[in-house]
């Protein structure tokens, strides 16, 4: 039975695309990490909102996540921060490279916490964000500190890995601090059936990736306006 309601419950993929699970698929390697489908289709469909957007990875490993943002994005660009990406083979590179987006793609193999303030501070700003790098609270809230500031009033950053603890908290924080908004990734993607399998694979209700959007500047929150605000999360 179990067998059963995990058959119907799979995600098969959005028809838009089918072209990029066939060119992951090409040079796929068994135990490397790769988007699973519904992450990618949310990825995709979110950076289809800014077709010349700007979007900005945290973790590029195989490439998966980047090609279906760069996919959606015909007239933007993507840039990667991965600073162990020979660990993969650059395989990221040579994906990226395939699907013809490499001119549109800048990978920076540095630690997170060493770039992300400098893209800061020189004003970069994104459409979309996608956090999947090192995942210890005090290394991960770095990352998602800078990454809120430089995300654009009704972007979206989206977290991988969001069950484990340090991920959840981070988006607590944001959404306790400065007033982040929960998309429900279900509706755009899956549905229900999604929901289960997610249940099923993983045993727990947390879910797999939690998008959130930015509805207002840091600024304008009591959190960045505040000396002293607190609240708890």
């Amino acid at each position: 039975m179990k067998q059963l309601i995990k058959r119907m419950t799979q995600y098969p993929g959005a028809s838009e695309t089918s072209g990029l699970r066939r060119l992951i698929d090409e040079d796929r390697h068994a135990g490397w990490p790769y988007c699973p489908p519904d992450e990618g289709d949310l990825l995709y469909f979110l950076a289809a909102e800014t077709p010349a957007g700007r979007a900005l990875e945290v973790g590029c490993a195989t490439g998966s996540t980047s090609v279906y943002m760069l996919s959606a994005m015909p007239d933007g660009r993507l840039t990667s921060i991965d600073f162990a990406h020979g660990d993969h083979g650059r395989s990221g590179e040579k994906l990226i490279a395939r699907g013809g987006y490499a001119h549109r793609h800048a990978l920076v193999e540095r630690n997170s916490i060493e770039v992300l303030p400098e893209m800061f501070m020189a004003g970069e700003r994104f459409d979309l964000i996608f956090l999947d790098g090192w995942k210890t609270f005090d290394h991960l809230w770095v990352d998602t500190f800078y990454c809120a500031k430089m995300l654009k009033v009704g972007g979206h950053v989206v977290f991988d890995d969001a069950r484990m603890p340090a991920t959840r908290k981070a988006i607590s924080l944001l959404k306790s601090y400065y007033g982040f908004e929960p998309l429900d990734g279900y509706a755009r993607v899956g549905g229900t059936p999604l929901r289960v399998w997610h249940a099923l694979i993983s045993r727990s209700l947390h879910p797999h990736y939690v998008a959130l959007r930015k509805p207002r500047e840091i600024a304008e929150t009591p959190a960045g306006s505040i000396f002293d605000f607190w609240a708890p999360f």
